[in-house]
């Protein structure tokens, strides 16, 4: 159980936010608005993630 609870709320919010960060940081200098909407995307769900798995797991 402790090994999954780390997955979900650390390991997985931390490669969504990398992800999220790169693809704003590109959309936003090379003027992509596909890729800074896939990264604002990527970092909401980064967010919201952990608290709909975690809540659902207890």
């Amino acid at each position: 159980m402790v090994q999954s609870v780390i997955v979900y709320s650390e390991i997985i919010p931390t490669i969504l936010a990398i992800f999220g960060l790169y693809f704003i940081i590109t959309g936003v200098l090379d003027e992509k608005r596909n890729f800074l909407a896939i990264g604002l995307l990527l970092f909401l769900l980064a967010i919201v993630v952990p608290f709909i798995i975690l809540t659902n797991m207890i």
